[in-house]
């Protein structure tokens, strides 16, 4: 009997432990949020409503974040038997792109005792171009010769580039030449860039142009030409 307790004894404490920390009576309209976010777009909030399914309140002690880039939050931490809430999750694009999966772990007090409640929120974030050799280098004395830059722009927001701009200002003449070369009409391009001479150290970033870039979202995009 002895050995049959301890063998039943661990069995029992897992069956606790499941008891006291599933089945939880906050019940949400969807725990899964996923979102396609707009280019330019700083933040995306998430709106996880929730019911008090059981007779007696329920208090929200924890909601946190896996990224310090969606913040969790709530209007009150306490809800009565019958009512509704809702938590809202504020993810911060900042200069992320691409998929983004984050989980948001809400723990409470119940009557049947604490619950741990998991929710996640995708976000995928489009970029509105890839630069492939976004930095072009030569060094000094070497041959003067052109270097390409492809730009590859998201189909859904495409651009006519119409020219390449320097950080120099047009007060300032550049050091390279500068040739655009349309691959697929408004989504692909080559940019050929050329120095004038490699006699000297020099250093330029460059900006793409286009009438269709209202927001001027293009300079997010520098490209670097280096004589070093």
């Amino acid at each position: 009997q002895s050995v049959l307790r301890a063998i039943l004894a661990p069995i029992a404490l897992i069956l606790s432990v499941n008891v006291a920390f599933g089945g939880g009576s906050l019940v949400w309209e969807q725990d899964t949020i996923s979102v396609t976010a707009e280019i330019g777009q700083k933040e995306v909030n998430a709106y996880y409503g929730f019911t008090n399914t059981s007779d007696a309140p329920i208090t929200i002690t924890k909601a946190q974040a896996s990224c310090g880039c969606t913040i969790p939050s709530l209007e009150k931490d306490t809800y009565a038997p019958g009512e509704t809430g809702k938590l809202l999750a504020k993810f911060d694009i900042g200069n992320r792109a691409g998929a983004q999966h984050k989980t948001i772990t809400v723990e409470t007090t119940e009557a049947k005792g604490p619950q741990s409640y998991s929710l996640t929120l995708n976000v995928d974030i489009p970029q509105l171009l890839k630069l492939k050799q976004r930095a072009l280098l030569w060094k000094v004395g070497e041959s003067a010769e052109p270097k390409d830059c492809e730009i590859i722009i998201h189909t859904s927001y495409p651009m006519k580039i119409e020219s390449v701009a320097t950080k120099n200002g047009d007060d300032a003449p550049s050091n390279f030449n500068f040739e655009i070369e349309e691959i697929e009409a408004a989504q692909k391009y080559l940019i050929r860039i050329t120095p004038k001479s490699t006699e000297a150290k020099v250093r330029e970033t460059c900006y793409l142009v286009s009438p269709d870039d209202k927001k001027n979202q293009l300079r997010n995009f520098p490209i670097y030409a280096w004589i070093r």
